[in-house]
């Protein structure tokens, strides 16, 4: 592994994918190979900072930390990220030209942490995008940070919401942050609390006596490994399901046509099923299961797995990017399943899982199908309601295939 914390134990098994125990830092280390966001969320004193001091330590001086606060403004963020913002800011000098060149020159970092991220205030949070998304504006014009690679990772207490309704502040942010971990939930073994007391009795976050080895180009090569990995045609299926399948009602009406009322218009049967509990991911949310699933998958590989299971990992991915990222019916999740979004995200896991296969038969008949540029009713009838996405793409698929064919001058 690229990441092993120095000081934050934690050996609970969150899950055993492709023979290979997966633990929290595990889930940083797929965060960091896929250049994800990451939001550790859950009570304090329970290790969430020191994960994330244990992360920057391997960025060597190319790592910020921002202390999130209830009067932070927005020239004090600039300031952390360089010094001469406020300067230029408070003498109302102009930043064009080559000074402009020089302050950016020097924003070239390559991990942002910001601890405590709810306490900070709308306006720090809306600069926070920027960063997180990898650029910072001056003037009305981005400029890109770390130089090909950055990384967001935040921390916030159990309590601390996001509010900003009126704006969707709060919602557009938590998107941004990828992968969003709950600690309280994913809590270390009681021989871990253990060996903490073995290791350091002092209640501060802990620094290591020396500074670590300086990985940021051992990491960039590892993230350009990644974004090289195919991607194969069955995590795009099973995305695509996640997208379009989970975005469906009855009656072919779309909930997210429907707005955050969606939740209000399942009838019938549909109430008591996973089309009450969760609505279709995002594409942009896509990216990152699928980012995420990759990295975990090579991660495995490293450790001696053969053969991958991709919708395993996929499942894996979707559940921990997308429990607290607001596609989840929060209604359900404190009524039914006891204010746990992982519990509510199993229970969509376990019936997509029956899902797929039941029609695992007509799966592999489809797209051998539409590998050969054909369209047959029978196996494209099979199809339908939430799986209607699947009979548009292998008929855009055959015709597709239709079309190669007759460039290259063969007969159909």
């Amino acid at each position: 592994m690229l990441i092993k914390p120095d000081k934050y134990k934690n050996t609970t098994e969150i899950v055993n994918l492709n023979g290979v125990p997966v633990y929290l830092p595990t889930l940083a280390e797929a965060a960091i190979r896929g250049r994800l966001n990451m939001f550790l969320l859950g009570k304090s004193g329970f290790g969430k900072t020191q994960l994330v001091r244990d992360v920057m330590n391997y960025f060597g001086d190319r790592a910020l930390f921002v202390l999130g606060r209830n009067d932070m403004d927005t020239r004090e963020l600039f300031q952390q990220v360089n010094p001469e913002f406020l300067k230029a800011l408070k003498e109302g000098k102009s930043l064009e030209g080559k000074t402009l060149k020089e302050v950016t020159d020097k924003v070239n970092y390559n991990l942002i942490a910001v601890d405590e991220l709810p306490n900070c205030v709308p306006a720090v949070r809306a600069q926070l995008f920027n960063l997180f998304d990898g650029f910072i504006e001056i003037n009305g014009k981005p400029y890109p940070i770390g130089n090909g690679y950055s990384i967001g990772l935040s921390t916030g207490n159990l309590g601390q919401e996001f509010t900003e309704s009126s704006n969707e502040l709060g919602r557009a942010l938590k998107e941004r942050m990828h992968l969003t971990l709950d600690v309280d939930f994913l809590r270390p073994q009681t021989i871990d609390f253990y060996d903490m007391l073995e290791d350091n009795l002092d209640p501060r976050v802990n620094f290591p006596d020396k500074s670590l080895e300086d990985r940021i180009e051992e990491i960039k090569k590892a993230y350009q490994k990644l974004k090289g990995r195919p991607v194969p045609f069955e995590k795009k299926v099973i995305g695509l399901y996640l997208v379009d399948g989970l975005d469906c009602l009855a009656d072919d009406k779309r909930k997210s046509e429907l707005k955050s009322s969606w939740h209000t218009k399942v009838e019938g049967h549909e109430a008591g099923s996973d089309v009450a509990l969760i609505e279709g991911v995002s594409p942009r949310a896509l990216k990152s299961i699928i980012t995420l699933s990759q990295a975990l998958d090579e991660i495995t590989e490293e450790q001696g797995a053969k053969d991958l299971n991709y919708f395993e990992s996929m499942m894996t991915a979707f559940k921990f990017c997308s429990a607290y990222s607001g596609v989840l019916n929060d209604a359900l999740v404190r009524q039914t399943y006891d204010e746990n979004p992982y519990k509510a995200m199993d229970a969509v896991i376990d019936t997509t899982r029956e899902q797929f296969k039941a029609k695992e038969e007509y799966l592999r008949a489809g797209l051998e199908m539409a590998r050969r540029g054909e369209k047959k009713k029978k196996i494209s009838d099979n199809f339908k309601g939430r799986w209607k996405f699947m009979k548009d793409l292998l008929e855009n698929l055959a015709d597709r295939t239709l079309l190669e064919k007759r460039a290259h001058g063969k007969k159909d």
